[in-house]
């Protein structure tokens, strides 16, 4: 049961969560989406999630622009909705806004499941399946289904999160002949500098989650990760048809669709909502909304390492902005720190991969610090497959750290340290040693189907 101002919380006495819609303020230019997470007891908990976008008067968007815009927040609302599903976890998700078929139902039902999955790992919970009710199921011919034909003609939008992948999608997009805007989904002074920095011109999407969430999860409720990458896509989605933008180029890169653990038979990834699977997906669901709007990774064919090499050709345009480390987007300023720790997963990868293709004062000076020596080892062994899973973060694959070690102790700056030294003799033990053809796959880039007229920017 649910306490006085959420004393207590008993995640096991929530019975549903409901997704109950979203409203516009166009004055503020303000979308509510409200849910609800319903008790045994008969108490409800209600919720709500902002988000703001330039220009939402939807009343001066014509009568197809409308309907879109209408369309992908009901998506965005069921998908943000899982920020507070996961407070209890219930049997029961009920959906009372929007007309949905059979095969929208079961794309949130896959994304739940999956997205949620490190979560259901980290509350030693069975994979989450909940029974899906729907105010408005109804047959995929239904008149409010049929795919709306629209104008989208500014270009393409691009999601900036900071690192340095949406950096070098950026670049190849610059170079094919096309100007991108960039997009934000909450804003932290590293993006800022990377936008800066690029000197395009942008979109800032503000999106404030329910401010009751630290108390609940005080008094009970369960925390734990969600597909951030699906929440913020939708939202930046919902951005392209407002301002009129015909594509939402994401930098997802192949990696990120190998997973992190074994879990009651099933593999868990973290980056679940980044990777091929979550991204065919989400296509095929924005395609039934319209065809004059793709959502589609521009990096989706390439490694870490891959992407590593483009983003240093770049030169140094963005060595002193960009950052990838969790640290650097902490909501709590006091916590926050400028550009990297130094210490954890992501900045061993990236400094790790980084280290392949720049010098090592150049490594150094990004970092401010030699991270193989400041850091734990241990960190090093769970992203070389050393360990019983992979951090559960935005890293590269085990194999494609495994090559990139290898590069960094044939060099000459790397040879001789011996944190480098004890790795390499660790992997050589464990019989994992990368041979060439994993040099060769590792920094070969797949063939992957891009829309027209963006398939030519990957090789720009």
């Amino acid at each position: 049961m649910v306490g006085e101002e959420h004393g207590s919380f008993d995640p096991a006495a929530c019975v549903a969560f409901r997704s109950r819609g979203w409203t516009i303020d166009a004055t503020a230019g303000l979308v509510r989406c409200e849910y609800a997470l319903e008790f045994d007891d008969g108490n409800v908990v209600e919720l709500q999630e902002n988000y703001r976008f330039a220009g939402i008067d939807v009343d001066r968007l014509d009568e197809s622009r409308r309907r879109i815009v209408g369309r992908l927040l009901d998506h965005l609302c069921v998908i943000a909705g899982l920020s507070y599903y996961k407070l209890a976890a219930p049997a029961q998700v009920f959906v009372d806004h929007g007309r949905w078929s059979a095969v929208d139902a079961a794309y949130h039902r896959t994304l739940l499941t999956n997205g949620l999955g490190e979560f259901s790992w980290e509350n030693d919970l069975d994979l989450l399946d909940p029974r899906w009710s729907y105010r408005s199921l109804v047959n995929d011919d239904d008149e409010g289904l049929v795919p709306i034909i629209c104008a989208l003609d500014n270009g393409p939008l691009t999601p900036v999160g900071g690192g340095k992948d949406s950096c070098v999608s950026i670049e190849l997009l610059r170079r094919a002949g096309f100007r991108p805007t960039l997009v934000t989904v909450r804003r932290f002074p590293v993006i800022a500098d990377v936008i800066e920095a690029s000197g395009l011109s942008d979109v800032a999407v503000d999106r404030v989650l329910d401010p009751s969430l630290p108390s609940l999860v005080k008094a009970g409720a369960r925390n734990g990760h969600v597909p951030v990458t699906a929440i913020v896509t939708w939202a930046a989605l919902v951005a392209a048809a407002i301002g009129g933008y015909d594509a939402v180029v994401l930098s997802n890169e192949r990696s990120a669709s190998e997973g992190n653990v074994v879990y009651r038979n099933v593999e868990i990834n973290h980056q679940w909502s980044k990777g091929a699977e979550a991204e065919a997906l989400l296509s095929e669901a924005l395609a039934r909304i319209t065809p004059n709007l793709r959502a589609f990774s521009l990096l989706r064919g390439r490694s870490e390492l891959s992407i590593a090499r483009s983003f240093a050709a770049l030169g140094s345009r963005y060595f002193s902005t960009f950052s990838s480390c969790n640290g650097a987007f902490r909501t709590d300023p006091r916590r926050r720190v400028d550009r990297w720790d130094a210490t954890c997963a992501k900045c061993q990868f990236v400094f790790l991969a980084l280290a392949t293709v720049l010098s090592r004062s150049q490594v150094e000076s990004i970092w401010g610090a030699d991270v193989f020596s400041v850091s734990d080892e241990a960190g090093f062994d769970a992203l070389l497959g050393l360990t019983e899973w992979k951090p559960f973060e935005c890293v590269g694959e085990s194999r494609e750290c495994r090559v990139a070690l290898a590069l960094v102790s044939e060099s000459t700056d790397w040879a001789d340290h011996p944190v480098v030294t004890a790795l390499v003799a660790r992997i050589r033990a464990a019989g994992l040693w990368p041979s060439d053809q994993d040099r060769v796959d590792v920094l070969t880039e797949a063939t992957v189907s891009l829309p027209w007229p963006y398939a030519g920017a990957v090789s720009a």
